[in-house]
C-alpha cells in the first residue's frame, strides 16, 4: 500500500467530506484457511481417477459440480432477486467461482473481506427490493434503514455461505476437522460483520481526525480559504457538522497533546477494549509491519509490542478484543496514538 495516497486522500474526509446479533445457532465446526479445499481437491482427485470399470478412458463424472450445487441453494427459488441469489451472485463474479474448490477456499474472504470493505449495502437493497426508490434516495431515511437491517441481511451472506459448506462437506466427505476454520467463520460473521462493516466507513472518527489535522502537513486550504478547525471558524464549522461533535470538547480531550515523536504503520489485533464517557482507550498489540507514513521519526516495532490508541466513546461498544486494525499511526510523546489513515477493519478469523 501506498501511505502517502492514503493520507492525500483522506483530506476531504478529515475537513467534513465522506469516505468513498449472535452467532448461528450450530455446532461450528483448520486453522489455515485452505485446509478444507485441500482435503476437498485430494477427494475429487481419487474421484476422477475412479473409472466405470471397463478400461476405457472416459472421464468419470464429478461427485458435485458448481452448477449442481448452486441449484440445491437455490431451489424453490426462482427469483434471482432474492437475497440469496444476489449474494450467491456477488460471491460468484468476485472470485470466479466455477468449482466446489473455489468456492470453499473463498468463503472466508468473501465474508472477512468483500463483505466489509467492498459489499454496497445501498445497492444490494435496491437489486432486492428490501428497500423502496423513497428510501434509497434519502440519506436520512436510507441511514436508518440501514442501521435497522444491516445486521439482518449480512446474516443472509452467512448463513447461505454456512450452507454451501455443509453442503460441499457432506457431498464429499469431509471430516469436521478439515473444514473447521470456515464453519467457525460462518457461524462468527453473524456478529462480527454488521460492527467491521461499520467501523470500516466510521473510524477512525472526530478524536483522530482534529489529532491530524493538528499535527500532520495536509492541505486544507480550498478557494484561499483554510478549512483547519484548528485555524478557523468556519473549518470548526465544517468539522462539528461532519462528525456531529463539539469543537469545544475536542479541545478539551486534547488539550494535554504534544505534537508526534514517531510514526509506523502496520496491522494489529485489539487486546483490550476499556470505554469511558470521554473516551475509548484500546489496547493493540503488532502483527505485521508495514511502510511509514512518514513526517516524523520512524518506530520498528516487533510482533506483540504494545501500543495504545484512543477513539471516540461512541465505538466502545462496537470495537472487540481480536479485531484487526490496519493503518497508518502516529505516537504522541504521552505514547498515546492516533490514526492518519485507515486501511482494513477485519475480524481475527479471516488471518
Amino acid at each position: 500500500k501506498n501511505s502517502n495516497s492514503n493520507n492525500s486522500n483522506s483530506n476531504s474526509r478529515l475537513l467534513g467530506g465522506t469516505a468513498s446479533g449472535d452467532e448461528i445457532d450450530v455446532d461450528l465446526l483448520p486453522p489455515n484457511k485452505s485446509e478444507g479445499a485441500d482435503e476437498l481437491i485430494d477427494r475429487e482427485t481419487e474421484a476422477d481417477a475412479i473409472g466405470d470399470g471397463d478400461g476405457e478412458d472416459d472421464e468419470s463424472e464429478p461427485v458435485l459440480t458448481w452448477q449442481e450445487l448452486r441449484s440445491k441453494l437455490l431451489r424453490g427459488d426462482a427469483s434471482e432477486k432474492s437475497p440469496e441469489a444476489i449474494f450467491l451472485r456477488l460471491f460468484e463474479d468476485r472470485y470466479e467461482i466455477e468449482s466446489p474448490v473455489t468456492a470453499l477456499s473463498n468463503i472466508k474472504t468473501f465474508l472477512g473481506e468483500y463483505l466489509i470493505q467492498e459489499f454496497n449495502h445501498k445497492d444490494f437493497c435496491s437489486r432486492a427490493g428490501l428497500a423502496s426508490e423513497k428510501i434509497i434516495d434519502d440519506d436520512e431515511l436510507w441511514q436508518k434503514f440501514a442501521d435497522d437491517h444491516l445486521a439482518q441481511h449480512l446474516a443472509v451472506a452467512a448463513t447461505l455461505m454456512l450452507r454451501i459448506a455443509m453442503t460441499i462437506a457432506k457431498a464429499f466427505h469431509l471430516q469436521a476437522e478439515d473444514w473447521r476454520d470456515v464453519n467457525q467463520a460462518c457461524g462468527k460473521a453473524v456478529r462480527s460483520l454488521p460492527a467491521c462493516y461499520k467501523l470500516q466507513r466510521k473510524l477512525p472518527g472526530a478524536l483522530n481526525d482534529a489529532r491530524a489535522l493538528r499535527f500532520l502537513p495536509m492541505p486544507t486550504v480550498d478557494g484561499g480559504e483554510d478549512l483547519n478547525p484548528w485555524k478557523s471558524e468556519v473549518g470548526k464549522e465544517l468539522f462539528e457538522r461532519a462528525h456531529n461533535v463539539d469543537w469545544n470538547t475536542i479541545e478539551a480531550l486534547t488539550i494535554s497533546d504534544s505534537k508526534p515523536s514517531c510514526c509506523f504503520s502496520g496491522k494489529f489485533t485489539i487486546t483490550e477494549v476499556v470505554a469511558s464517557d470521554e473516551f475509548t482507550s484500546v489496547h493493540l498489540a503488532a502483527l505485521e509491519e508495514g511502510d511509514p507514513p512518514g513526517a516524523f521519526p520512524t518506530r520498528r516495532l516487533k510482533k506483540g509490542e504494545p501500543i495504545l490508541w484512543e477513539v471516540d466513546s461512541s465505538f466502545g461498544k462496537t470495537l472487540e478484543a481480536g479485531f484487526l486494525i490496519d493503518a497508518d499511526w502516529y505516537q504522541m510523546e504521552s505514547q498515546v496514538c492516533f490514526i492518519s489513515a485507515l486501511m482494513t477493519v477485519t475480524p481475527s478469523w479471516v488471518s
